[in-house]
């Protein structure tokens, strides 16, 4: 597939293969899974409908998309306070339509708005305060299992704690008895040396 492709070549890529290219890449978009290599065959396909196959590489291809997308965010939602200062906009860019058709209407380009159902002169209980009380109820049981779960920590640790204290009390006193037995030993001897 991309074996064929000359790397030293560069290819410029004319109007019409570039709005072929839009146009696939949103007719196909099902086959961009997110599964390991699946773009780069997806992207191959797109190729060889448009019949740059030979000339263009899945990574070229991908690499033409991704700066097809970021001129396009960049005129769909411009940097405020940013003047035009050559950058192409909206108006100005003849890939914003058909960008806009493919990337306009998805959820990670055009987030949808959400509007209140319940008509305004509708009377009933609030539902923020409603909601505002169950969250503070919420946020107070999670302060309470934290600090309870703060305690069973302290407690543990406090327990880990007393056991070593007891358990280095309990060798020093070993220890202690061990050289009191040396020590009576090493007396006895000298006792019997002395008496003889």
């Amino acid at each position: 597939m991309a074996e064929n492709v000359d790397l030293t070549f560069s290819f410029k890529w004319s109007k019409e293969h570039t709005a072929q290219l839009i146009k696939l890449r949103g007719e196909n978009d099902e086959l961009f899974t997110g599964v390991k290599h699946s773009a780069s065959v997806a992207w191959g396909t797109i190729l060889e409908k448009i019949g740059l196959q030979g000339y263009v590489t899945p990574l070229q291809a991908k690499k033409k998309w991704d700066n097809l997308k970021k001129i396009y965010k960049d005129c769909k939602y411009p940097g405020s306070g940013e003047g035009v200062g050559g950058k192409p906009t909206a108006a100005t860019w003849p890939w914003f339509v058909l960008m806009d058709e493919v990337l306009g209407q998805r959820h990670s380009t055009n987030p949808p708005v959400l509007i209140a159902s319940i008509p305004e002169d509708t009377p009933g209980p609030s539902t923020a305060v409603v909601d505002l009380e169950v969250e503070e109820k919420d946020e107070e049981e999670s302060r309470s299992r934290r600090k309870s779960r703060k305690r069973d920590r302290e407690g543990e640790m406090f327990e880990l704690i007393k056991e070593d204290m007891r358990l280095n009390r309990e060798a020093e006193e070993r220890r202690a008895q061990e050289s009191r037995e040396r020590m009576d030993r090493f007396f006895s001897i000298l006792e019997r040396i002395a008496d003889k």
